[in-house]
């Protein structure tokens, strides 16, 4: 997990630029009305720009040059374990907690059971393993 988290933390550092649209894409572009982030609509005192994906390159739509550079791509990485909520996790939690840098929160049902814990890794990245679901 040490590794992917670092791996990913790499791609959400090197975001790509934009695809160049499509006459279709830039048609729509000029004729959206409403903001494909905050559904509101366009007037005046915006500014319309042209929102993508920083980690595909891949146009997403029109939007609110605001509402552009408050879009926060999700730096969270779900890691599901079926079945976890009993002392095996202890183990799991050690390791996370002592093999590298960041905090671990934990949800507990009691001392032994946990509903589920974050790993919070230096650099912003987390990863919530969820034992339950």
């Amino acid at each position: 997990m040490k590794q992917l988290a670092e791996n990913i933390e790499t791609v959400f550092l090197c975001p790509l630029p934009m695809d160049p649209l499509t006459p279709e894409q830039e048609t729509e572009f000029h004729h959206i009305t409403h903001c494909h982030i905050c559904e509101q609509p366009f007037d005046i005192s915006n500014n319309r720009v042209r929102d993508h994906d920083h980690l595909t390159g891949i146009y997403r739509g029109a939007a609110h040059e605001g509402c552009n550079i408050n879009y926060q791509d999700s730096h969270i990485i779900p890691v599901v374990f079926h079945n976890l909520s009993g002392y095996d996790s202890h183990f799991i939690i050690k390791d996370l907690a002592t093999n590298f840098k960041g905090r671990v929160d934990l949800l507990p049902i009691n001392k032994e059971h946990y509903i589920s814990f974050t790993k919070h890794i230096d650099g912003n990245l987390i990863i919530y393993p969820s034992p339950n679901i």
